[in-house]
């Protein structure tokens, strides 16, 4: 006898909400999902709560992020603003190769903890 499968709604098309896990023990945030205009606030506030820890350098876990809006990109700008004031620097890890050519074309590399690939010249 066979198991009978199971049925499970389908997901594609639909957006993945972000979750969100804060350590204040390292100064990281663990993102996962879509950061976009409905969600960045919650990412803005786990930000806000890294300032009250002792940590200098903050960091953003962004290797399950599967889409970044303009409302995320300002969420990390101000996270890096933020931090800057306190003293202490951010940084987004294991950004997807599109939210790092994101991040590049809007003057935020500086936030990724991988440089820019060297390009050939000649090749585009």
């Amino acid at each position: 006898m066979h198991p009978r499968p199971v049925y499970q709604e389908p997901t594609a098309g639909r957006p993945r909400p972000l979750l969100l896990s804060i350590d204040l023990q390292t100064g990281r945030i663990t993102a996962a999902g879509e950061l976009d205009r409905a969600v960045a606030h919650r990412l803005a506030d786990a930000l806000d709560a890294l300032t009250l820890t002792s940590h200098r350098a903050w960091t953003v876990e962004a290797t399950a992020v599967t889409f970044c809006d303009a409302a995320g990109l300002r969420v990390l700008a101000a996270g890096s603003a933020l931090a800057e004031e306190r003293g202490c620097t951010l940084q987004v890890v294991g950004a997807s190769p599109f939210t790092a050519r994101l991040l590049r074309l809007v003057g935020m590399g500086a936030l990724l903890d991988t440089p820019a690939p060297r390009v050939p010249l000649g090749v585009a």
